[in-house]
């Protein structure tokens, strides 16, 4: 019988999990599994399990964007190559969105049993790995940020009345970006590597091509906007299809380097991902294997 180690982050899995824990598992085991039930005590139990869980044929976690982070990263640095599942259980969910992973449990549990096992990229910021996102600037540290107990009480909305405080107080960071043999200089108030069409919980149109499995990932950069006047505009205009090619740039690309004179915050798949004044960033394409 093939062995599954099922993890639980009761903190955000729970709300998924909460009247069909039971029939999650008869889904697994009717497709023939063994199922180790894990509820995991914190972050570093999470990824201890996920680490060393060699010996299983898959894992399955459950939680938000930030779990499935946890063991990506987990499968990724232990070379195991084991095969993941992943169960939304958080506020946004913007991977399982992006892919069409059901926002029900029972339904993404038969999406793992019956489903294709796929190739996913991921992003190296560091020798940190991310699956969907690696964010500077305005609204990146919203996740992170906006408290558990918002989050749990008033859902996205908690992340949009974050984003508005950020949005009174972003700040600039002075950058130079090389990527295929390019230099692009400025000041920019929000950038992101990403491989997914949704971010924090909105869907962004000016992100297009999308290829969860072509080696590259899109870069938006945003520069920092003469007055709140501009401000706005370039927010509609990431959440709409309209361009401003002056002030919004967009390219793919497998690698890219940024230098600045300050540290600079990132997040990682909306979760704090440490703070540099330079690095790189790597895409490796089909660096783990999920099923979905």
């Amino acid at each position: 019988m093939k062995k599954l180690l099922f993890l639980i982050n009761p903190t955000s899995g729970k709300r998924a999990l909460e009247d069909s824990l039971m029939h999650v598992v008869r889904i697994f085991s009717d497709a023939g599994f063994d199922v180790n039930i894990h509820l995991s005590k914190d972050q570093d139990d999470l990824y201890h399990c996920a680490y060393n869980g060699g010996t299983y044929d898959l894992i399955v976690c459950c939680g938000g964007d930030g779990t499935l982070n946890i063991v990506v990263n987990a499968v990724y640095q232990s070379g195991n190559n084991t095969l993941i599942g992943y169960i939304p259980g958080g506020t946004t969910n913007d991977f399982a969105n992006s892919r069409h992973i059901d926002s029900i449990a029972t339904g993404a549990a038969k999406q793992i049993a019956e489903g294709i096992v796929r190739d996913v990229d991921l992003g190296i910021l560091e020798e940190k790995p991310f699956v969907y996102v690696a964010a500077f600037g305005m609204f990146a540290d919203v996740s992170y940020l906006t408290s558990r107990e918002n989050k749990q009480n008033f859902g996205h909305a908690a992340y949009v009345f974050s984003g508005i405080k950020s949005f009174a107080k972003a700040k600039t960071y002075s950058l130079r970006i090389e990527h295929d043999g390019e230099v692009l200089e400025g000041d920019f108030i929000f950038g992101m590597v990403s491989n997914s069409k949704r971010i924090g919980g909105f869907e962004l149109p000016i992100i297009k091509n999308v290829l969860y499995d072509d080696g590259e990932m899109e870069v938006t950069l945003v520069r920092k906007p003469k007055n709140t006047m501009d401000t706005t505009h370039l927010l509609n205009c990431l959440l709409t299809q309209s361009s401003d090619e002056a002030n919004i740039h967009t390219f793919k690309t497998a690698s890219l380097r940024f230098s600045c004179d300050e540290e600079i915050p990132w997040s990682l798949d909306g979760e704090f991902g440490g703070a540099f004044k330079s690095g790189e960033i790597q895409v490796k394409g089909g660096a783990v294997r999920m099923i979905f």
